[in-house]
């Protein structure tokens, strides 16, 4: 596993062999020695963090901060100022640095403070990550949130279930349970891209009623990070989907997929519905 990159920024070649020896090991480093160097290798660099110094030519860390947080690509590295000069690093701590470290530091202090910064960082990216499910009908792909979802299963033998639409016509016995089937892709109008006995049962619960929905592929859960799901999404584009979409996934080497909230599938009326069809259905079936 790659160690967490690190860029050292400091006008002062004494400062910076000083950092690299005591972060070395631990640490992937790069240097700049003053503001705009440090801008070009921020633009370049995948980093975990900045140790900055203030006072530099060309361009001073308050500067490089400022343009950090205003860069939404950089916004997110978190920045430790490094620097005697108190009152003006406290201030950078309002700009949105994370952290100051007072020169001359101990080497003990400087591993501490990054190491602090590094957690904290973390746990802001994961407090807003999320475990999915991500599944096919059809050709439509999508995700749902893991908390909704209860099992996954291969699709045993279905029973009839009148009185509902085309799309929820059957019903799975599940451990002396009858539970209503879902069929997605008739839902949303597509055709299904696997036969029967390869179909998967999703089983959910929404507002404490059980129900499987029928989808053709299931992956393993994954977790996405609060960066990799666009909130601020919605258009006539997703057709049905648009008035449960919770978000797109920025999935690598795939258009962003739907992330779902699974009510969307089903009116209130009809979930309201589902325990007297179950019971007609199972009375018929007897």
């Amino acid at each position: 596993m790659s160690l967490p990159s690190l860029l050292l920024v400091d006008d002062s070649d004494a400062i910076l062999a000083l950092e690299k020896a005591i972060l070395s090991g631990h640490y992937s480093l790069h240097t700049a020695s003053n503001g705009r160097e440090a801008l070009e290798k921020l633009g370049r660099l995948q980093l975990s963090a900045v140790l900055l110094d203030l006072s530099m030519p060309e361009m001073d860390g308050d500067e490089v901060l400022q343009r950090m947080k205003a860069d939404p690509g950089m916004a997110e590295v978190p920045v430790i100022i490094i620097s005697s000069e108190k009152s003006r690093a406290e201030a950078c701590l309002g700009l949105g640095a994370e952290a100051f470290l007072a020169k001359p530091f101990r080497a003990e202090d400087l591993l501490s403070m990054v190491a602090n910064t590094l957690e904290n960082a973390r746990r802001r990216a994961s407090a807003g990550s999320m475990l999915v499910l991500r599944m096919t009908a059809g050709d439509q792909e999508f995700a749902l949130p893991l908390d909704f979802v209860r099992e996954v299963l291969l699709q045993p033998a279905l029973r009839p279930l009148p009185g509902g639409p085309a799309y929820l016509s059957e019903y799975v016995e599940l451990r002396g349970a009858a539970v209503c089937v879902l069929d997605v892709a008739r839902r949303l109008g597509l055709e299904h891209r696997v036969g029967l006995r390869e179909r998967m049962l999703v089983i959910i619960h929404i507002e404490g009623m059980p129900l499987a929905l029928c989808v053709d592929r299931v992956q393993d859960p994954e977790e996405f990070q609060a960066a990799d799901i666009d909130r601020n999404v919605g258009g006539a584009e997703h057709g049905l989907l648009k008035e449960g979409l919770v978000g797109m996934l920025r999935v690598p080497s795939a258009r962003a997929l739907p992330l779902l909230d699974p009510r969307v599938f089903i009116s209130r009326g009809l979930l309201r519905d589902l325990p007297e069809m179950l019971r007609q259905g199972v009375r018929l079936g007897a």
